[in-house]
């Protein structure tokens, strides 16, 4: 018998087990699929943790009533206010907990692109310094384990993947040829990739039991308290009792009943891993547990699959989208949104379901043969027309290229008559592209006279699909400022039952509040939970 099982190995789980067992508890964590890590693994391993002791290490200063006053701004009175101000509260504990007992180490985002908040419109929001992760690690650190985490081959680099950002690489056509490969004897790893591998390493060296290929199957409670739960492995129902347990098992992006039951929207694409189902909701819910948060996701739109089955790139089309010389349209040939928006509201804008698919669905990333060749769009070049996807559409002219899409051609040239304008003047007074401080942070500074606009007029043309993605759907077990999960009958926490991570509705409410909005918000609230179970074993 353990002091504390966790159900999940992303960065909720982990977090929750390191610190624990930091503070003397015996922990043990069951991961249903057979490597450990989850999405957190093949993310990008930024988490928004807001007013870190590393702020001075890019120049900037924050504080938490700035930091409050933007996550209130953006959730309007929805979801919960007590995690808004926990997760402030807490979050430099978690960064300087983690550096001094663990010894893991974090950097900061610098001030650029990407890294500042992704609603810099509202107030409280900061230009950069709210997000850290950690620096890069080799998987030879594991030992035996080096072959039982979940990796991204991207991640890997004998270079600091943050300099991503602070050299805008996103402005850079990419190669016409294959890149030059790794020398197989680089195995460092950095960013989603690299935060699995420090804290699973950091839980092994203090012995915590990790159990991979286990899926818990059903909490058990006796008296009104959870004491454990049980487990399938090998085909076999095991029992793992403990007076605190942790259910962090992420979404329920891959359980297609229940997207279609609790989403108002669909998910066609995803980064999220496989085997995130939705199991720790429906367990929790027959042990009592109150539901919130329930029917939002951290929206993504996509692209299909490119070459060698991997994503296009994996901000779903992100910089495509806010780069000159691009645009989007719907069915109808028209525009109907801002295209540099965030992926969290660019993914919102494609609207409810009606009939068979949302309101703006299908919808095409249209570009020309300039955006090709000064950004490299898609992240590749475009491949010769003999290799094309059929999904990658091209034609000579916008008329032809709208019947190859099947939309009406007079709209579509309409539709870009009008764009070209807004790009030469460099107003868009439909949408307001490149007015504010994230288009402008994510846009080409050297394109005038507006860093996100540019015209669609420079033959071929191209088009491709966009799909409603997200990273994974949020919500669920509906917790208190600490993690604990709350009885849908009495409304007080059920003992021994603690919540975290996607599963869980501990993130801040109505939108995504920048870089790492969700690994954040997932480690503080596995860190307070750690903490809570310590405090518990080191009373009793």
């Amino acid at each position: 018998m353990s002091d504390f099982v966790v159900l999940g190995s992303g960065a909720a789980g982990l977090t929750g087990a390191l610190v624990a067992a930091i503070g003397g508890a015996s922990v043990t964590v069951l991961e249903k699929a057979e490597l450990v890590g989850g999405t957190t693994a093949i993310s990008g391993g930024g988490a928004w943790l807001p007013n870190t002791r590393h702020l001075s290490d890019v120049g900037l200063e924050d504080t938490p009533e700035a930091a409050l006053t933007y996550l209130r701004s953006m959730a309007c009175g929805t979801g919960d206010d007590t995690h808004l101000v926990s997760l402030i509260e807490h979050a430099p504990e978690v960064v300087e907990f983690l550096e001094d007992q663990a010894g893991i180490p974090f950097q900061i985002w610098p001030a650029i692109g990407g890294c500042i908040d992704y609603r810099p419109w509202l107030p409280g929001a900061k230009l950069g310094g709210r997000t850290v992760e950690v620096l890069g690690i080799s998987l030879s650190e594991l030992g035996d384990w080096k072959d039982r985490i979940r990796v991204d081959p991207a991640l890997r680099s004998s270079n600091n993947l943050l300099d991503y950002y602070s050299q805008m690489h996103h402005l850079f056509p990419m190669p016409a040829g294959p890149s030059e490969p790794l020398p197989e004897c680089v195995d460092t790893y950095w960013r989603g990739t690299a935060l699995a591998v420090r804290l699973l390493k950091a839980c092994l060296d203090r012995e915590v039991d990790v159990r991979t290929s286990t899926r818990a199957i059903e909490l058990i409670l006796e008296g009104g308290r959870v004491v454990g739960v049980k487990a399938e492995h090998d085909g076999q129902c095991h029992e793992f009792r403990a007076p605190h347990l942790l259910v962090a098992t992420g979404g329920f992006t891959h359980n297609e009943e229940l997207k279609r039951l609790w989403l108002t929207r669909p998910i066609d694409y995803t980064c999220d891993v496989e085997t995130n189902e939705g199991d720790g909701h429906l367990m929790a819910m027959a042990a009592g547990a109150q539901m919130a948060g329930i029917g939002d996701a951290w929206w993504m739109p996509h692209t299909p699959l490119g070459r060698a089955g991997q994503p296009v790139n994996a901000g779903g089309t992100r910089e495509d989208r806010i780069l000159p010389h691009t645009l989007m349209v719907n069915e109808a040939g028209q525009r109907f949104m801002n295209e540099a928006l965030n992926y969290y509201d660019a993914g919102e804008a494609f609207g409810r379901r009606s009939g068979p698919g949302p309101r703006n669905f299908p919808a095409w990333l249209v570009f020309d043969q300039e955006g090709v060749d000064r950004y490299g769009v898609l992240a590749y070049k475009v491949p010769p027309e003999d290799e094309r996807p059929e999904w990658f559409h091209a034609a000579d002219t916008i008329r032809d290229l709208a019947r190859s899409i099947n939309v009406e051609p007079d709209a579509m040239q309409l539709t870009i008559e009008r764009f070209n304008g807004f790009a030469r003047s460099g107003l868009d007074t439909d949408f307001g592209r490149g007015e504010s401080e994230w288009d402008r942070a994510w846009g080409d500074p050297n394109n005038t006279p507006n860093p996100s606009l540019g015209t669609i007029d420079r033959s071929p043309f191209y088009a491709v699909p966009i799909y409603p993605g997200a990273v994974s759907t949020r919500g669920g077990l509906r917790v208190d400022d600490i993690g604990r999960v709350l009885s849908a009958k009495s409304g007080e926490p059920i003992p021994g039952l603690y919540g975290a991570g996607n599963c869980s509705n501990g993130s801040a409410a109505g939108g995504y509040a920048g870089p790492g909005a969700t690994i954040g918000p997932a480690m503080t609230f596995g860190y307070l939970i750690g903490r809570t179970v310590a405090d518990a074993v080191g009373r009793g």
